[in-house]
Parts: structure tokens; sequence; C-alpha cells
């Protein structure tokens, strides 16, 4: 029976189908996948030159006649150009010698240890060389070199050397053909309107593997080579949107982790660490050379939390732990939470670090500053409250007693509207309200006058105030003159407060670039290189009860800086 029904017409049809089916899908099979892997690699060979010539247009290797002693300028420009993580860039010397490259652990080692010796020896020959290799892995690689030099001297400095990692395209290449497997086993079954269908994959195939994912097969049936049609038409419209959406979220997500502020670190449950982000690099100061021998109990006792290991690798996917650490002059806020798979079994621990160093350092300088308000507007309060009250209680018939009474409330007053009026100013300085009569003026006029306004006062103690600069030279600068003489004289009478009779006070100027440098200089009592840091922060004095003895609020220098950085300056001590 089963001889009689081989040798019936039907099933030899059957049989001459699926014999044609098999070699037609092995043949568009074999030769689709033969022109993805070429055009993908095509592809990165014409990357991999077109990024020679752009980083050799980048370096500039035509000024130099070696590149020994050029390493570190070499090396700077490396690290700036972004080559991706599946590229490599290396600059070898005539010797084989690697002196610079993206990957910074080979910098310094022979690139015939690590690199194509006939690529690199075919390019100090003065010409362009390309190769495959398999690294340990295995891992296949492009490799593309250049020399370095050349031309109408014909001196041969060195190699310019990319090497392309070719894992995706053979992993491409490897999924084409378990698609097309599956394809054909498929189409097998198919018994009729074969030819023209199969064709028309063919050519459609073709054009998919030279990058062209808008192809449409038009089904004319609905026996299996329709349905094969509307599955290859799902198939590409799948793959054509995944492969962009796969690309469309890494991007994301590397721009996301890349710029990011806070430090990222993911460790699988094996406390294996999977990721580590450029902030968390950063803010934990990880080399790449440190990242390769730690995992998560290393990073916790380089932390100085080793102790919380266990209880970090408890915790649940409902949980978030959070502890606030020291880490050298950081104040870190550290969360951990567990992260899962689609199927919600955990994946591992994430720890996401925020450097809360100014953020802590604001909130204790509002403290601080709401604190020297009050204590600032106290002292005057108490002292015009006690002298009312014994005004107002005491029969006082002595005229000079309270007239002496009343110019103490009069001075107390004026100096909580002075430090009323510094805190507006500054106020408006924050918040960029401060509004600037910016005019060209000169710098050396406005000396001459801040002096002229101070002379008195440094005469009284028996001063002399100098201004070493030529009035013959003109400085111009772009500025509010009340604004900047206002940061002047309040530097030149710090100066005369703090010096003692008989010192003497120097003014200087001179051009520096594009701007103008003024120096005030003293031979006073001078301040601790302690206290030197603090200076222009709000309310501090060095010595406080001197300080408020002589009618400042501290916030003068406080003023000045601010006024400076409104014009885009700098103001310092020393």
């Amino acid at each position: 029976m089963f001889k009689k029904t081989m040798n019936s017409i039907k099933w030899r049809i059957v049989a001459i189908f699926f014999i044609i089916v098999f070699i037609v899908m092995t043949v568009a099979g074999v030769f689709i996948t033969n022109k993805l892997e070429s055009y993908e690699i095509d592809s990165i060979r014409s990357k991999c030159l077109k990024t020679l010539d752009i980083v050799m247009l980048s370096i500039p290797f035509k000024a130099y006649t070696s590149l020994d002693g050029q390493q570190q300028a070499i090396q700077a420009i490396v690290d700036e150009w972004q080559t991706g993580t599946d590229y490599d860039l290396y600059v070898i010397d005539t010797n084989f010698k690697i002196i610079a490259a993206n990957n910074t652990s080979v910098v310094g080692k022979s690139a015939i240890d690590t690199l194509n010796e006939n690529v690199i020896v075919k390019a100090l020959q003065g010409n362009e060389a390309q190769g495959q290799d398999t690294l340990p892995g295995p891992i296949p690689v492009l490799n593309a070199a250049k020399p370095i030099g050349g031309g109408d001297s014909g001196n041969i400095i060195g190699v310019l050397y990319l090497s392309a990692n070719l894992t995706s395209v053979y992993d491409t290449t490897n999924e084409s053909k378990v698609i097309f497997l599956q394809a054909m086993f498929i189409a097998l079954f198919m018994t009729n309107s074969i030819t023209a269908p199969i064709n028309d994959l063919t050519e459609k195939a073709e054009k998919m593997a030279s990058g062209d994912f808008s192809q449409e097969i038009k089904g004319k049936s609905n026996d299996e080579i329709g349905r094969l049609a509307d599955m290859f038409n799902i198939l590409r419209r799948e793959l054509d949107y995944n492969i962009s959406e796969i690309s469309n979220e890494k991007n994301k997500l590397e721009t996301i982790l890349k710029y990011m502020a806070d430090g990222l670190i993911a460790i699988d449950l094996s406390g294996e660490i999977i990721h580590v982000n450029a902030a968390a690099r950063a803010l934990l100061d990880l080399s790449d050379e440190e990242l390769e021998g730690i995992d998560f109990s290393g990073i916790l006792e380089k932390l100085g939390k080793k102790d919380i290991v266990d209880g970090v690798k408890r915790i649940t996917s409902s949980e978030v732990m959070s502890e606030m650490v020291r880490y050298h002059s950081r104040i870190l806020s550290i969360r951990y939470a567990r992260f899962t798979a689609e199927d919600n079994n955990d994946i591992g621990v994430i720890m996401l670090i925020q450097d809360i160093t100014e953020s802590q350092k604001l909130e204790q300088m509002q403290t601080d500053f709401v604190a020297n308000v009050s204590h600032e507007l106290r002292t005057p309060l108490t002292t015009i409250k006690s002298y009312t009250e014994t005004l107002l209680e005491s029969n006082i018939e002595d005229e000079d007693t309270r007239k002496n009474f009343l110019e103490v409330i009069d001075d107390e007053t004026e100096r909580m509207t002075r430090l009323v009026k510094e805190l507006l100013q500054l106020s408006r300085l924050d918040n960029n309200r401060e509004k600037l009569n910016l005019k060209e003026l000169d710098v050396n006029s406005l000396l001459n006058d801040c002096a002229k306004k101070v002379m008195l006062t440094a005469q009284a103690k028996q001063q002399s105030v100098e201004c070493l600069f030529d009035n013959d030279i003109q400085l111009h600068i772009f500025a509010d003159r009340d604004r900047i003489q206002q940061v002047i004289l309040n530097v030149l009478t710090n100066a005369i407060k703090y010096t003692q009779e008989g010192g003497t006070i120097k003014i200087d100027s001179c051009a520096q670039g594009d701007a103008v440098k003024i120096t005030v200089e003293d031979n006073g009592m001078g301040i601790s290189d302690s206290e030197l840091s603090r200076i222009f922060e709000r309310f501090y004095r060095v010595d406080k009860a001197r300080s408020r003895a002589m009618g400042g609020t501290g916030l003068g220098l406080s003023i000045a800086k601010q006024i400076v950085e409104v014009h885009n300056g700098t103001i310092t001590a020393q």
C-alpha cells in the first residue's frame, strides 16, 4: 500500500516540491545570512576607516616628528574621543608600543601581545591595513590601521589602530539562520503555488539583507504559502519594530545613566557588580582597575558600612533601605532597593547614591544665618529697651544724662537700620534683583576717589594710604561705579580698622588679560589660615567682640563678594 502511494503522481509531485522547497529555502537562507553578514561587516569596516580618518584629523600628528614625549597629549585627545563600547582605539609607535588607547589598561604594553601584528606591520610600511581576528573569549574582531606620518617626507612615526567587536554581527547572523530554519520547516509542508512566492520571498529577503526592512510580501492564497508570506511580513515588521525599540531604549537608558547626577550601582544576587555609572565612579573615586576586583561587600567596606551587607541582602522588593554616610569630605545619601525581572523574580540590588554635601551645608548656613540675624538684632534691641525703660521709669532731670541715653538709642537704631539695609541688599543680590548701572569707567580714577574718601580716617590713626599704580595708565572696565566703589571702600575701611596706628595701606592695579586686578594690602594684624577661608561668609567675624565694637555687621565682605561676582569677577584674600 505504501509503495503504491509513493508511486502515485500526487506524492511524486509532493516529493519534488519538498525537494525544491528544501533547496530553495536552504540557498535563500545561506544567501541572505551571508549577505547580512557581509553587509554588517562592510558597514563596520567603512565606519572604522572613517573613524580613523576623523581621529587622524583630531590629533595633530603632522606637527610631530616622533611620538616620543607626546603620550599625554595624544592620550588626552583619545580620552575625549567617543568611539563606543564596541570599538577600541590605539596609537602605536614604531617599536610596537601602545602609547595611547581608550582602554587605558593596555597603555605602555606591547601591541604584538594583544593586537594583529600583520595589520600593524603593513601599516608601518605605509599602507592602509585591515584584517579579522579572534580574541580570547572567543571574540571576533575587525582590525583597521593607518600609518601616522608618511606623505612627502616618507617618515612613518607610528600607527593609528582601531579594533571593532563583531560579536553582534555574528549573533544577528545566527538569529537569522534560526529564523530561516524555522521558515524552511514551515515551507516544506507547502504543496502548490510555490515557485512564484519563493522567488518573491528570495528577492525581498535579499533587499532585507541589504538593510531595507520596508519589504512586504503579498499573499495570493490562503494555503501554507500564503500563511508563510503573512508570517514573513509579521516577522519583518516585528524585527524592524523590535530593533528600533531596543536601539531607542538602549540609547535612552545609556544617556540617562551617563548624565544623571546621582550615582547608581547595580549588583546581582551573588554580590557581583553589574553596572556602575559615571556619577558613582566619581563620588566613590572608583578607577577601572579597582572595579575589576571589587564586589558589593567591597563597595560597602569602602564606605565603612560592611556590617550592613546581610541587612541589605535581606530587604524585599517592596522595601527601601536608606542611610547617610560621610565619605572623605562628602556627605552621601544612599538608598538600597531590590529590582526584579518581568516575572517578578529578584535580580539584584540597586544602590542610589546622592551627594547631599551642598544641601547639608546650605541648611547649616540657613540655620546659622537665622541665629546670627537674631543675635545681631537682639543686642541693639536689648540696649534700646533697657535705656527706654530707664527713661520711662526714672525721673532723670539731668539733661546730659537724658541726651546720652537718647544718643545710645539713636546709635543702636542706626545700627539696626544699617543691618536691615545690608540684609536687603544681600537679598536683592541673591535673587538677581539688584539693578546695575553699567558704564565704562576708569579704574585708577575710581581708586583715587576711594583713597581720598578714607584719607581722613587713616590720618586719624596716623596711617598712610599709598596708591602704587601709574595714573598715566588708564584701565577701563564696564561696571556699576557705585557698586564697585562700595566694594573698594569696604576693603579699605577694613584695612584701616584692623591695622595698628602708624600702619600702611597700599592700593595697586594692573591689567590681567581682558580683566583688571585691584590689590589692597596692609601691614595689620593679619588672619590665620583656619579663619581666612571663612571671611566672606555672612556674619562671620574673626574677633566677634572687637568687630562689633568697631561698628561692623559682619556682612560687608559678603556683600562685596556678591557684587564682584555679579560683575563676573572674583575676590580673594591672603
